[in-house]
């Protein structure tokens, strides 16, 4: 009897509704191919707020990022979530998203089937609605929580843990939120923490820290690299092609398809490095997680 009732209410105070359903399944009009597909989730508790965010690119892969906020509420958060899941996907150059989230209210209330009645939700929706134009195509819809377990799961570890905890690459802090005095502070490089952003912020913008030490190690640095039309980060090396230059997200699988899939060489973390470097990749801290991978192999 109570589903019927609620059902009932929908169906006579939501005119809209049935418009709305109708455009859910244009993504599947001829853009099968191109979709980038995110998962997003908010948890707020008695230690903090937190933000997870997964993101399946077109190609293939996962990149997944738990964000440490400031004190928000539940809704707050899950519309945080989304915010920087879009900015991210934005900055990577998604062109045709498919946004999903276990937020009934955020959902809705994007979707238009929900009123804003708070002017900070409102806020928060306008903030979204402005990062959508940037896309093509896209859609939100709901999902429930048991799909939406890694993003859960990301959440809840950005709310749990200590900011004296908190280690780079593992959990990013937000200092304040996306709509505090009306300016966005999530951009696609602050979302994942990345050796790349830095060389990246100089060869785009001319960024360079405040430090002069720091700031000359950079400069000098950077000339190693090299950014083409798509923002591709290369490294340059002397004795072979340019190395594609690979973040957090995407080191484990080369390490373990060149170490023990594939080329099943089992070799020593000397051995795997120049290996990596033929193969035309290169990561920052290469050496360190080379030795860390072999002494966590059992046949090694």
């Amino acid at each position: 009897m109570k589903s019927q009732i609620l059902a009932d209410f929908v169906a006579d105070f939501t005119p809209s509704l049935e418009p709305k359903v109708e455009k859910e399944p244009f993504l599947k009009k001829g853009t099968s191919s191109g979709i980038w597909t995110l998962f997003t989730d908010g948890a707020s508790n008695v230690r903090g707020s937190g933000l997870g965010i997964v993101l399946r690119p077109s190609t293939g892969g996962v990149i997944r990022q738990s964000i440490k906020t400031t004190r928000l509420t539940n809704n707050e958060a899950e519309y945080e979530a989304v915010i920087a899941d879009l900015e991210l996907a934005k900055g990577i150059g998604a062109v045709v998203i498919e946004a999903k989230c276990d937020s009934l209210l955020v959902v809705n209330q994007v979707n238009g089937s929900f009123v804003v009645r708070e002017d900070r939700m409102q806020r928060y929706l306008d903030e979204i609605q402005i990062t959508l134009h940037c896309f093509k195509e896209w859609t939100l819809v709901h999902i429930p929580q048991e799909e939406n377990s890694e993003a859960d799961a990301l959440a809840n570890l950005g709310s749990s843990v200590e900011e004296d905890d908190i280690l780079p690459g593992s959990v990013v802090q937000l200092s304040k939120s996306v709509i505090k005095e009306g300016h966005a502070e999530i951009n696609s490089t602050s979302l994942t923490w990345d050796w790349r952003n830095k060389y990246i912020n100089y060869l785009e913008i001319g960024k360079l820290p405040a430090d002069p030490k720091e700031s000359r190690a950079l400069q000098t640095k950077a000339t190693q690299f090299s950014l083409d039309e798509s923002r591709t980060f290369y490294r340059r090396t002397f004795d072979g092609p340019l190395a594609l230059c690979l973040g957090p997200g995407d080191t484990y699988y080369v390490l373990q398809e060149i170490h023990e899939g594939t080329y099943e060489n089992y070799s020593g973390a000397d051995s795997l490095v120049r290996k990596i470097i033929r193969a035309s990749y290169y990561w920052d801290s290469m050496e360190k997680d080379t030795k860390e991978f072999v002494c966590k192999c059992d046949k090694c």
